[in-house]
């Protein structure tokens, strides 16, 4: 499963939470911050929350361990999830994007 994650436009705003949308190989969520004091760590932990919940959503459920294929698939849905959201999180932490108020997580699916 491949995943890419990208910061999403400022169109997306309006939600504190997330938004989804679905095409037919693919799952995005977007997940707004336009609501969070990012130069606060409680600010900052909220959105990581938020990311980690859009994961959930963009990639598997969890399998079985004895579904090895499918834990394989799931692992690394998240683990490129995950790395993509911490590349867009380095960015907006850098306050060099703070005029952009979401984050986008997206899995493309088999």
């Amino acid at each position: 499963m491949k995943t890419h994650i990208a910061v999403a436009a400022a169109a997306l705003l309006g939600l504190t939470g997330a938004t989804q949308a679905q095409t037919r190989d693919s799952v995005s969520v977007s997940v707004s911050y336009a609501d969070l004091d990012l130069a606060k760590s409680g600010g900052r932990g909220m959105l990581e929350r938020r990311i980690g919940l859009a994961i959930d959503d963009v990639c598997p459920t969890r399998p079985l361990p004895s579904e090895l294929a499918k834990m394989k698939r799931f692992r690394a849905c998240r683990s490129e999830a995950w790395s993509g959201a911490k590349q867009q999180l380095a960015v907006i932490y850098g306050s060099r994007h703070l005029a952009q108020s979401a984050v986008r997580v997206s899995a493309k699916t088999d």
